[in-house]
């Protein structure tokens, strides 16, 4: 066996110099490709050691967390939840003012009395200017929230309006916990696919995480909802019942009822045995307020 001083003298002799210089070159090269990989990755390495072990969780480490988890939350936060974009608003119809689809906008205004910065949460958010039961609040009465969509090209739209809010691509979870569903992509009526329903060849599926929706209120620092709009094509209901109604305040709630399979009366009372009481229907969504909330006068108030 050759040592590696052997071989240098072997190659350094006159004569074999010429026939080595090619291997030595290729060595140092190797040599230096190993060393700028190796400094590279310390590199990377070190920066996920700075933004914490959070970052090297995965989805199956969080499965079964509480929906309170500080990891689950940070875990939302830190890699889903989307900041409001800066720069003006970039909207297919700005000079239209309540952009929902029966007036819930300015219903909803009329029963806060015009209130003026109040939270909102949006699930069913479409692209963020059609049909939304937000927008007016947010441009009007300088509203500021959360916006959940998740189809990726209703989302894609949704964020190329200039929206002020957070934004996640996401469906709420039926759950308390975390998942990942099969979700059919259906323009305003995408929903979580059904047993047995992804083997369909009609309709285009995709994977999408599902977040309780406690969990997204504590990714934004907020427990308390002042308008809560909930579209999620018949998931409503079990979406309701994932919330820990002692640790949240939401006081008025806009939900659509018709694909509910349980039906709108279990809705009702699912709602008034926690202490909410049915205030008007507008189409096919029904207008919840908190049975101790100060409301305003029916009539039109804007």
């Amino acid at each position: 066996m050759v040592t590696w001083g052997e071989w240098w003298w072997r190659c350094g002799r006159p004569g074999r110099l010429p026939r080595a210089a090619p291997l030595s070159i290729l060595l140092a090269t190797v040599l230096t490709l190993i060393s700028l990989l190796f400094l590279l990755n310390a590199k990377a390495l070190s920066r996920k050691s700075l933004s914490g072990p959070l970052l090297e969780l995965r989805d199956h480490d969080l499965e079964g967390a509480p929906q309170h988890h500080p990891d689950l939350v940070s875990y939302i936060r830190q890699l889903h939840l989307l900041p409001p974009p800066s720069g003006p608003y970039n909207l297919n119809n700005p000079n239209t003012s309540d952009f929902s689809q029966n007036g819930q906008s300015k219903h909803v205004a009329n029963i806060l009395a015009g209130k003026r910065g109040g939270v909102f949460v949006e699930a069913g958010a479409y692209d963020g200017e059609s049909l939304s039961n937000t927008l007016f609040l947010e441009r009007e009465l300088d509203w500021h929230g959360l916006l959940v969509e998740p189809d990726p090209w209703n989302f894609w739209s949704l964020r190329k309006r200039g929206r002020k809010a957070h934004a996640i691509q996401a469906c709420l979870s039926p759950t308390p916990f975390l998942r990942e569903v099969t979700f059919r992509q259906s323009d305003t009526m995408g929903h979580i696919a059904s047993v047995g329903e992804e083997g369909n060849r009609h309709g285009i599926y995709t994977r999408v995480k599902c977040f309780p929706l406690y969990s997204l209120l504590l990714a934004l620092n907020t427990t308390h909802v002042h308008f809560l709009s909930l579209d999620v094509e018949g998931a409503e209901l079990q979406v309701l019942k994932t919330i820990p109604w002692g640790r949240v305040k939401l006081d008025v709630l806009c939900i659509e009822h018709r694909h509910i399979p349980e039906g709108s009366h279990a809705l009702r009372n699912y709602l008034e045995a926690r202490g909410y009481v049915l205030h008007s229907s507008l189409g096919d969504d029904y207008i919840f307020i908190r049975r101790d909330l100060d409301v305003s006068p029916s009539e039109d108030m804007l």
